[in-house]
């Protein structure tokens, strides 16, 4: 059964300023897929639970065997084991959401053109850029609720390990505490944008959910491979030199997520939030040129 009805009749009349009903509608619309995703987010959540639990077997093995033994040795609970779990973790949190939502917003928006449900819209007292950032908003909004459990769930085992010294030395170690934590939101706002903007600008869904997450990958690149985030931090830009020559184009990988493994390693405990929040304000301000791109795409073609 067509939805247009439904929403017609919601948007008759609305309040003068107020997206309440809109935010309702793409509720309505939005319920299964960010069921599927609840869904794994909970599974995702209660095997982060279940790991923490485990650092108590790691600090008895340590205990019983040694600090040399316990990160050199090998055991069950060793530090090599309980660093791959830990990554294990962190491959499904760092940046695998942000790619869901690229494909989701990238879907949705790409559907409300092929359904003709703008063409609906015009024929209301709503506008489209009120309609269609209302809804994007809504999206955003839904899908960083559902990745802020995770983040805290999967950072408190992070710093727990991290602070008890029961993982191993070197790149492991600093991927696992440094790259989970705001920017992983901002990289799902980011997902977001980058599906409004190739939603409208292809207007079919196929292409949408394959463009969309590529182009977030490539931004997310793009900002990791020019260090942009030492002009953001400048307080880290004295620590690191040189670049990784292996890689592509010089970039390592955590799980999906573009890496520059010589700045990671570069960073103590006391540089994670100046990174972190400096990351986040790189990645949101590329999310508003990319939906300030969209909403100009969109203006020209219903005007």
């Amino acid at each position: 059964m067509s939805p247009a009805p439904a929403i017609a009749s919601a948007l008759k009349s609305p309040l003068p300023g107020s997206r309440l009903p809109l935010v309702r509608i793409a509720l309505r619309q939005y319920w299964i897929p960010l069921a599927i995703l609840l869904v794994l987010a909970a599974r995702t959540g209660a095997e982060l639970v279940y790991h923490y639990d485990g650092w108590a077997d790691a600090v008895a093995l340590r205990d019983h065997v040694g600090s040399h033994a316990y990160h050199f040795g090998r055991y069950v609970d060793d530090a090599h084991n309980k660093t791959a779990k830990l990554l294990s973790d962190n491959s499904s949190i760092v940046f695998r959401p942000a790619l869901w939502s690229a494909a989701l917003a990238g879907l949705l928006t790409a559907r409300e053109w092929e359904s003709r449900l703008v063409t609906l819209v015009l024929t209301q007292s709503v506008t489209p850029r009120r309609w269609f950032t209302t809804r994007w908003a809504t999206l955003a909004a839904l899908l960083v609720v559902l990745t802020l459990p995770l983040v805290v769930l999967y950072q408190r085992s992070a710093v727990h390990a991290y602070r008890l010294d029961l993982l191993v030395h070197g790149v492991d170690q600093q991927t696992a505490y440094f790259t989970v934590g705001p920017v992983t939101l901002a990289y799902a706002v980011l997902g977001v944008a980058a599906g409004a903007w190739t939603g409208t600008v292809l207007r079919r869904s196929w292409l949408a959910v394959v463009a969309a997450p590529a182009l977030t990958w490539l931004l997310a690149a793009l900002l990791v491979r020019s260090r942009a985030v030492l002009l953001a931090d400048p307080w880290i830009f004295s620590k690191v030199h040189g670049f990784h020559p292996g890689g592509v184009l010089g970039l390592q990988f955590d799980d999906l997520l573009p890496q520059d493994s010589y700045l990671i390693n570069s960073l103590d405990s006391g540089d994670y939030w100046g990174y972190q929040i400096a990351s986040s304000v790189l990645v949101l301000a590329l999310a508003a040129l990319l939906v300030t791109a969209a909403l100009r795409v969109l203006r020209r073609r219903t005007a």
